[in-house]
């Protein structure tokens, strides 16, 4: 219990580090809200995407595809979606908060808390499917994302404009030129990839340093209901539908595991910057990430515990 409890502490503490330092930095270095949308914004257009592309384009797919998992994962993750959407338009008044709360609970942060996590869990075999399934997952959570925030943008979207929009997302264009890559077996020389890489991995940290300075401790007083709501529905009722479902299903080992790591992981860092770009509820989404990030190492571990208890992982 002891080691998954410093596994799940490993994978999130870095994230409250960088959220601090971020904290740290406004105070040092007093920046404007208008000065933080713009390095923001090129986070947004410049370095997720490459993050998105790196991914994808350093993913193993040699291991064996199971087509049912796939399509269980992401039946799970529909469902999970679209019990989001009717909670936020039970209880959300606002169209930006219901955005940022529907992004909350369905989108996880698989990319930071999936491969530490399931590799130091399972082992390296795990590392296979957790990869493939990271690169099939995360390009659904940014259409979704995508769709979501501009329908509750507040206009009147239709198809063709949110068509147009999901075209146009920088982080979908990132997936798409990773999937040509790996589709077209290209091989792009070390020399190209080295750069991409080192903004790829630049693009969380920089994400996380610009929340911590953006956030206000007043925003969670002003929103407590909708984040303890949206960090209920993340890291507990999302995990259970698609853990508990699995398990009834008869899934065993990795791809239970990974469904631990996939539905039980915090908020997306991603989520508050495209949040903020998307003229969504940002305060909501930062709130919802800093406190799914805090309490995730204790849940996480509740699942992993819960499920070896049970004789499934």
């Amino acid at each position: 219990m002891l080691d998954n409890f410093i596994i799940a502490v490993e994978a999130v503490l870095p994230v409250f580090l960088l959220i601090l330092l971020g904290m740290g930095a406004k105070r040092l270095a007093p920046l404007t809200d208008t000065e933080l949308k713009h390095v923001n914004n090129a986070i947004f257009q410049v370095m997720f995407p490459f993050m998105m592309f790196h991914n994808i384009y350093s993913a193993d797919f040699s291991g064996v595809l199971i087509p049912f998992y796939f399509i269980f994962c992401l039946s799970m993750l529909l469902l999970v979606y679209f019990l989001g959407v009717v909670f936020a338009l039970m209880t959300e008044k606002e169209n930006k908060s219901r955005g940022a709360f529907i992004q909350a609970v369905y989108r996880g942060n698989f990319v930071l808390m999936g491969l530490p996590v399931m590799q130091n869990l399972m082992g390296e075999e795990a590392m296979g499917l957790t990869t493939i399934m990271l690169a099939v997952i995360v390009p659904v959570y940014n259409v979704l994302a995508v769709i979501t925030l501009e329908v509750f943008r507040g206009g009147k979207a239709s198809p063709s404009h949110i068509l147009r929009k999901i075209i146009k997302n920088p982080l979908i264009l990132g997936a798409a030129a990773g999937i040509l890559a790996v589709i077209l077996k290209a091989e792009i020389p070390a020399v190209v990839v080295k750069p991409v890489s080192q903004v790829a991995s630049a693009a969380t940290p920089s994400a996380l340093l610009v929340l911590g300075a953006s956030f206000r401790f007043g925003s969670v007083r002003d929103h407590l209901r909708s984040i303890v709501c949206g960090v209920v529905g993340k890291l507990i009722v999302s995990p259970a539908i698609a853990v508990l479902t699995g398990y009834a299903l008869g899934l065993r080992g990795i791809p239970l595991a990974l469904l631990i790591v996939m539905f039980g992981a915090p908020c997306a860092v991603s989520s508050y910057t495209m949040a903020q770009q998307m003229d969504s509820n940002a305060e909501l989404a930062a709130g919802c990430l800093i406190f799914s990030s805090l309490f995730s190492c204790v849940t996480i571990c509740g699942w992993i515990f819960l499920m070896k208890q049970m004789g499934a992982v």
